[in-house]
């Protein structure tokens, strides 16, 4: 692929990447009204989110092997036009069932991206991967960094409901943008791969170093999905952060994650990702320590906002592109969706946690179980196989 239409790509990837989050950003930053809303308990939306997340993850097993049998491109469409209107369904939702239900259908379009836009970058940028996955995911959080500003602006005009419309009609129109500019990547792709036999869930296990990569990322999913649900009302809660400051420590967590996976993709690529991958392990861990100790709200808050962006999406080039180099090519679809199965799937769960340890308990233990969890991770990257090119 020619270096214009590679950037066109990653441009356009980039901002796919940061609408499939930022939907998800709506609940957190309004858990509050919504749970009221609903006549729900916070619990109970964190079970649904758990649900839904699953979903979300079970999703990425299709995406990959389907992303390898149709193409990548095609597939992103599906899942982003999918994901779009599924949105819609938001307006009519009145009650838990019904926002359930619109929630799991919104997963289930969301959870094809993931592997399948890994698949395409990998394919697309085999020289620079770590580089390539490191921009694909600055250009995702520079948007997702911007998205707490606009949900706040349209949910407290116009109510909850109405971000995610906004952000799922964006969703859909870029969707058509993507197919109409690159439908050609998978005329190509199937032509080159179509041939390629031999991959079966259970073979992915006989990957050399792979097994303890997938549950590295599976205990990252046990915390981040967690910290990504209760933060903002821990804010709320804790500090007496308004909706304002709420979305601006999200902002500027997200901005900070910009910076993070811009370094690690240079990095991984110079000195090696699992360097990458023991750092940022140790400023995750470091980040939640300090949010729970330092006694300032203000500085505490700060500490954890730079470092935890940083670092936990620092580590996320540096883990994709060493997944990417030690997996056979034709593989690599499968690998990513259940790779992101582990973390957005089972990881899940961890919402459903951090809401039952928030509510029965309260907020910092429920972050101090996600900093247990953080704990483990970062024992377990130091065990990650080092960087290696392989090949079929």
């Amino acid at each position: 692929m020619k270096q214009q239409p590679k950037r066109s790509l990653l441009l356009l990837l980039g901002v796919a990447h940061s609408l499939n989050h930022s939907i998800f950003l709506v609940i957190p930053l309004y858990l509050t009204q919504i749970a009221q809303d609903l006549t729900a308990t916070i619990e109970t939306i964190g079970l649904v989110v758990a649900v839904s997340g699953f979903i979300y993850g079970l999703g990425s097993l299709f995406g990959g092997s389907l992303a390898d049998k149709i193409g990548g491109i095609k597939t992103l469409m599906l899942g982003m036009v999918f994901a779009g209107l599924s949105t819609f369904t938001f307006l009519v939702a009145h009650d838990v069932a019904g926002f359930t239900v619109s929630l799991i259908l919104m997963g289930a379009g969301a959870s094809l991206y993931h592997p399948t836009s890994n698949l395409v970058i990998a394919e697309a940028y085999e020289g620079k991967m770590a580089e390539a996955m490191g921009l694909h995911g600055t250009g995702g959080n520079f948007g997702y960094m911007l998205a707490p500003i606009i949900i706040v602006a349209i949910g407290d005009l116009l109510g909850w409901r109405y971000p995610l419309v906004f952000l799922g009609m964006a969703t859909i129109m870029l969707s058509l943008v993507m197919m109409k500019t690159f439908s050609w990547i998978d005329k190509s792709r199937v032509k080159t791969e179509s041939t390629k036999t031999g991959n079966g869930y259970l073979s992915v296990f006989l990957i050399p170093g792979l097994s303890v990569l997938l549950l590295y990322n599976f205990v990252v999913g046990m915390y981040f999905k967690g910290i990504d649900f209760i933060f903002p009302t821990f804010l709320e809660d804790t500090r007496g952060y308004t909706s304002t400051l709420r979305a601006t420590a999200v902002f500027l967590l997200l901005g900070f994650g910009v910076i993070g996976q811009w370094l690690s993709g240079k990095a991984s690529d110079k000195a090696g990702s699992k360097r990458v991958l023991i750092t940022s392990s140790i400023g995750i861990t470091s980040s939640l320590i300090l949010l729970l100790t330092v006694p300032h709200p203000v500085v505490s808050v700060a500490l954890f906002v730079f470092i935890y962006g940083m670092a936990f999406y620092g580590h996320q080039p540096a883990l994709n592109s060493l997944t990417g180099l030690i997996t056979p090519n034709a593989k690599r679809g499968l690998v990513f969706g259940i790779f992101f199965f582990l973390s957005f799937g089972l990881g899940s769960i961890s919402a459903a946690i951090a809401g039952y340890f928030a509510v029965n308990y309260s907020m910092e233990t429920a972050l101090f179980v996600l900093l247990l969890f953080s704990a483990v991770a970062l024992m377990l990257s130091f065990f990650v196989p080092r960087q290696s090119t392989k090949k079929e």
